[in-house]
């Protein structure tokens, strides 16, 4: 099952996620270290920092910006949005960008793929999410359209 975060972030796919999730404290370490080579984390943050549970508002998140502005519209993903794809989005797919190319010249290639299905496919999964809800929304439309009277 895909949990898709607010972000576009793949959640079923996330080191940080999947550890949690298995309480398995060595996995959280080697995490730490694969943002600290990122330089995404401190090489002083504890290992237990690393811990998520999810979009959730406790959680440290690299896009909270994005999350409160989701959270304040009532929506769980910013494909739903009728503004999608806004700027704050567009920051975060190029900050993606610079991370994949980043990681490409220092991650190995087991982790370049834990990278890109977590992370580094935000604009696909959220295009997704916005493509089935227009959908949804045009079948919704036709089922409660009365069909015209034929003469």
């Amino acid at each position: 099952m895909k949990i898709i975060g607010i972000c576009g972030d793949n959640c079923s796919f996330c080191p940080r996620y999947l550890a949690t999730q298995d309480g398995d404290n060595k996995e959280l370490e080697k995490v730490k270290e694969l943002w600290v080579r990122l330089g995404l984390r401190d090489p002083a943050f504890p290992a237990q920092g690393m811990v998520c549970y999810g979009c959730r508002p406790e959680n440290d998140c690299a896009y909270s910006e994005v999350r409160a502005c989701a959270y304040g519209k009532g929506i769980e993903s910013c494909g739903l949005c009728q503004e999608y794809p806004c700027e704050m989005l567009h920051a975060v797919f190029e900050k993606s960008e610079k991370l994949r190319s980043y990681a490409a010249r220092i991650c190995t290639p087991v982790e370049m793929d834990a990278l890109h299905k977590a992370f580094l496919c935000k604009r696909q999964n959220l295009d997704q999410i916005h493509f089935d809800r227009n959908k949804a929304n045009k079948q919704q439309k036709a089922a409660n359209t009365p069909l015209e009277p034929s003469s």
